[in-house]
């Protein structure tokens, strides 16, 4: 008897009770309280539809619902190439939200968007628990939206306009105005952040109007409106170099969105994972952001450069948090080259590591041009190129741009920006780990602070593990959706208090084992490729990049 109610008690542990239904516009919704009974999770919430009908355009209002919609369902994922397999569903708008058991006052609302290149990832608990945040007193959410060319196809049409994923997010952000108070949190106090193309997602939606309103705070983590992948320059070229590959020859919009119709998603994944050249950032011909065309009836979310937009300062100006890890690159010179050049059959040629975000007037001054970038990163036979290639991946990538894009917030913006540098490296730096770069390299590969934030169900990471800096990081991020301040006071987590900075090289708090600060950016870098955009960036990029006067930047437009 005593052996059976131990069992019995067992058993009743591992089936999570289920919460008290929340009334939303679409019905009511049942989730479960967690284990350690300190929150409640509601997973898979529909926050739109997708269907036939609007596969490549703006997201359809979400079913409703009679009864109880239970929600459980912790891997809903959109479509996506993974692991070698196809995965995903078309009708994938869904949302995870988390909260405190324990609530006397609307919370602030943390929302996640995930990166993954445009291409891939989840806003699920699979990689993004929101455990954490949630026991830290806010609420916290987790979205999906499309992927890849079900998001991102750009015809300039009004079957294809463009962004429709950005428009995803723009519509859960809508539903979370509408139906956040049923579940604790104040829809006036919302934080979105996203880290990689979650951060570029998160920028575009302060230049949006489309967005206007539905967020008061920012955190961009390792990526930013200005990125060489973040941006499609030829929609169209892009969309008949994938029609080509299934077997079609043609640049006539309404041709391409014929063909790509009578496609399934798993379809066209299959034939771009054939074809894949470079690995995410390198690679040419990505569906990502486009600059949309007025087309009557839709409204857009992109309309102009990100440059200009922000030259202008006609975009959201809120408080924000900006940042980046040390060794960005590892991530993506791992994918491509492994962990080293000299034994890879890969000759290192720069620009197949570059987007073609540049124009030459010559194959002279292309060749030249590679020779001094060479030379910055290249310039000894006995160093080790891998790590070369990282650095030069992290600084192109990641770094420069969102450098230049720092300055144009300062100079358009009054609101307090915190900066970041993020070289941390412990046993829950997954990234490198999955790179094979634990032990080769100091510091953080790109996304490594992940997951001193979330708690991922795919895998056993335990909270014991990293703890402090679990804390650490966890207590700063909620600190400042909840305070708009990292660190209100002093503390034996936090010894000094992280300062909002303005200067022309801003002043960041770099994470380690120990806190520190220095300047974010590293001068011989930038002005490597404040240079050589500033002569080569491609005329309808928007901006002639940096002119540098000892300490000042200036941004001037590039006129085409």
């Amino acid at each position: 008897m005593k052996w059976l109610v131990l069992l019995s008690l067992i058993a009743a542990r591992m089936v999570q009770q289920p919460t008290q239904p929340v009334r939303t516009r679409s019905g009511l919704v049942r989730g479960t309280v967690s284990r350690n009974g300190k929150f409640f999770q509601y997973f898979g919430i529909p926050y739109a539809t997708v269907d036939d009908s609007n596969r490549f355009q703006a997201p359809l209002p979400p079913p409703t619902w009679t009864g109880i919609f239970d929600a459980v369902d912790e891997n809903t994922w959109c479509p996506q190439y993974s692991a070698g397999i196809i995965i995903g569903k078309p009708n994938c708008l869904k949302l995870n939200v988390y909260t405190p058991t324990r609530i006397t006052k609307p919370l602030p609302v943390m929302v996640f968007i995930h990166g993954g290149c445009f291409f891939s990832g989840t806003g699920s608990p699979f990689l993004y628990g929101g455990d954490f945040l949630a026991e830290n007193d806010v609420v916290f959410v987790g979205i999906n939206y499309r992927l890849a060319v079900e998001g991102f196809l750009c015809l300039g049409i009004k079957e294809a306009p463009g962004n429709a994923g950005l428009k995803d997010q723009i519509t859960a952000l809508k539903w979370i105005q509408q139906n956040i108070e049923a579940f604790g949190g104040n829809p006036n106090d919302v934080t979105i952040f996203g880290e990689s193309a979650g951060a570029v997602s998160t920028s575009f939606l302060m230049l949006s109007p489309a967005a206007r309103g539905l967020f008061h705070k920012a955190i961009l983590q390792s990526g930013s409106s200005l990125v060489p992948w973040g941006l499609q320059h030829d929609p169209i070229g892009t969309a008949s170099v994938l029609v080509k590959k299934l077997g079609y020859d043609t640049k006539d919009p309404k041709e391409i969105h014929k063909i790509l119709s009578n496609k399934s998603a798993k379809e066209i994944l299959d034939t771009i994972s054939q074809f894949e050249d470079k690995y995410c950032v390198a690679e040419k011909h990505l569906f990502v952001p486009c600059i949309e065309k007025p087309i009557e009836g839709v409204e857009p979310v992109v309309t102009e450069y990100p440059t200009d937009i922000l030259k202008s300062g006609n975009y959201t100006k809120v408080p924000m948090i900006i940042g980046y890890t040390d060794m960005e690159g590892i991530y993506f010179a791992a994918a491509d080259y492994g962990t080293s050049i000299k034994n890879n059959s890969k000759p290192i040629e720069i620009f197949n590591s570059l987007q073609p975000d540049m124009e030459f007037p010559s194959e002279i001054e292309k060749n030249c041009t590679g020779e001094v970038i060479k030379r910055h990163y290249f310039s000894s036979y006995e160093a080790d190129l891998i790590t070369n290639m990282v650095e030069l991946y992290s600084d192109v990538h990641f770094k420069f741009p969102l450098v230049l894009e720092s300055e144009l917030y300062t100079r358009t913006s009054h609101q307090p920006i915190y900066y970041y540098l993020f070289r941390y490296g412990g046993l829950r730096n997954m990234p490198k780990i999955i790179s094979g770069f634990h032990n080769m390299v100091q510091g953080a590969s790109h996304a490594d602070e992940l997951f001193y934030l979330f708690k991922p169900h795919a895998f056993p990471l335990l909270h014991s593990v990293e703890k402090h800096m679990i804390t650490r990081m966890v207590t700063m991020w909620t600190n400042f959706a909840k305070y708009t301040d990292p660190t209100p006071h002093r503390s034996p987590l936090t010894p000094f208090r992280w300062q909002p900075s303005r200067r022309h090289n801003p002043t960041a708090l770099i994470i380690d084992s120990k806190l520190s600060t220095a300047p974010l950016w590293e001068h011989s870098s930038v002005r490597l490729w404040n240079d050589t955009y500033n002569k080569y960036r491609r005329k309808n990029y928007g901006v002639k990049q940096y002119q540098q006067d000892n300490s000042v930047l200036s941004i001037d437009h590039f006129k085409s």
